[in-house]
């Protein structure tokens, strides 16, 4: 997509920036429980592109580079300091409603309460409609391990969601 040497234009770097921004706070919001840090590091998963410019050739690279730098990046901030008071998710819920069509703010919540590595599944393969392939490709994860972590995810999220169903 663009040579790792050469720094993107500014209309280029706007328009990435567009097109993930609201899935990197989301997923920032998720681990931290904070608007003003799930912020900060929202901006500085953004700053580590911008500095790296790794080269990422297709759409599920980029989400898949973004989702992994701010996952790790908030566990960092969540090792190192203690936070401000959490709050409630209703933040991330309402900023995804409209643009991926969110309807039920129980089951984001529950999606979101997942361990990192159960969440970062989940939120590829469900919220960003990637295909085990895909997120395999993307995290380096094995994709059967992929798929595993998907079905102990789904089975975690009956548990929490009370389904009646659930072994």
């Amino acid at each position: 997509m663009r040579n790792a040497k050469r720094r993107p234009s500014d209309s280029e770097i706007t328009a990435f920036y567009s097109r993930h921004s609201a899935a990197v706070y989301r997923l920032c919001l998720s681990y931290l429980k904070n608007p003003e840090d799930a912020a900060d590091a929202a901006q500085e998963t953004f700053l580590k592109w911008l500095s790296a410019l790794p080269e990422l050739e297709t759409p599920e690279h980029e989400i898949g580079w973004l989702v992994l730098t701010a996952g790790n990046l908030c566990k960092d901030m969540l090792r190192r300091s203690k936070h401000r008071p959490r709050e409630h998710l209703e933040a991330a819920y309402d900023l995804g409603r409209d643009e991926k069509g969110f309807e039920n703010a129980e089951v984001l919540e529950a999606v979101m309460a997942l361990p990192g590595k159960y969440k970062n599944v989940v939120f590829l393969f469900y919220y960003e409609d990637m295909s085990t392939a895909q997120i395999s490709r993307v995290t380096g994860i094995k994709q059967s391990t992929v798929t595993s972590l998907l079905v102990r995810a789904r089975r975690l999220l009956k548990k929490a969601l009370g389904d009646d169903d659930y072994e």
